[in-house]
């Protein structure tokens, strides 16, 4: 058994355009043609232990000082300024993201929650679409020395630091196993009367550890090349299993995620095939995501086979 993951980047600008992102879809096929496929929300977890603080931000509004959002989110105004540190107190701009730093209780000890501490959340970012709704997106990493399975993220959004979540989104992440030292996205939709609310938090409710997972075979990559689309990036793959694997691959998972010149997500791409996929024999994958905001500068893939 093996684990494998290929990252791809390629930097280009392109020039920037609108485009509208397909809707969510669940995975339904029974065929070896590419699906459209987004993380199935609310799967049965093992719960994981060692919780650490969330990540939570928080987007200016009209109105907003310095010193109502500390009071706001009960943290102290050298904290917030620590966890902002490029942000002037004295000029806040509408549409301007900050970082909520965790709350000390009166033992001097932070809050936990739910985060396991060998996963990183990267900083999230909401997209606004045309009809109203928004995607969130956020980098999930390992930097352990073992793959994690069973990851789940949890997206919540708030009217305000007390109240309880308006919308909640648990996902799936894209990938069966994330090997020592890989990333990939997660993302979760939120129709037009949940986006409004500007409070967002992210946490790793659940994950396991280990050093044996599920089956990962090996492949082997022939060829691949990259083109900009006026919105986004297509990306086409030569690939086969590698030929000393015990059986065929019945599963390919690919995961195509856009980035920004600052190494921000700014649009993803998932799809998922079945079907027999003989070890030795070469298969051709093209698979293309569109940017939400922004321009994509490179991007990162993942292909993940599965007997």
């Amino acid at each position: 058994m093996g684990f494998w993951i290929l990252f791809l980047a390629a930097c280009r600008s392109i020039a920037p355009a609108t485009a509208t992102f397909p809707a969510p879809a669940r995975w339904i096929s029974l065929t070896v043609s590419p699906t459209l496929v987004f993380p199935t929300p609310l799967v049965t977890r093992t719960p994981s232990p060692a919780p650490t603080a969330t990540l939570q931000t928080y987007t200016v509004k009209q109105g907003d000082t310095w010193g109502a959002i500390v009071a706001r989110f009960g943290v102290t105004s050298t904290d917030l300024q620590k966890a902002n540190p490029g942000v002037n107190p004295n000029i806040l701009q509408i549409g301007q993201v900050l970082i909520i730093p965790p709350k000390i209780t009166g033992t001097g000890t932070v809050q936990p929650s739910p985060t396991p501490v060998d996963l990183h959340a990267e900083f999230p970012r909401c997209f606004y679409q045309a009809g109203g709704g928004k995607w969130c997106l956020v980098l999930i990493r390992n930097p352990g020395s073992d793959p994690v399975t069973e990851i789940f993220v949890r997206f919540s959004l708030y009217q305000s630091a007390a109240d309880y979540p308006s919308a909640v989104r648990e996902v799936a992440l894209p990938v069966a196993v994330l090997p020592a030292g890989a990333r990939t996205v997660a993302a979760a939709f939120f129709p037009p009367e949940e986006a409004r609310d500007e409070i967002l938090r992210v946490e790793i409710v659940s994950a396991i550890r280990t050093s044996e997972g599920p089956a990962i075979l090996p492949i082997t990559v022939l060829k691949e090349t990259s083109k900009m689309l006026p919105a986004g990036m297509e990306v086409a793959v030569d690939y086969q299993i590698d030929s000393k694997a015990a059986s065929p691959a019945t599963r390919l998972d690919a995961v195509l995620t856009l980035l920004d010149v600052a190494g921000q997500p700014v649009g993803f791409r998932i799809v998922r095939s079945e079907g027999t996929l003989p070890p030795g024999q070469a298969q051709h994958l093209t698979i293309s995501a569109f940017a939400l905001s922004g321009q994509p500068a490179k991007y990162e893939l993942i292909l993940q086979a599965r007997p």
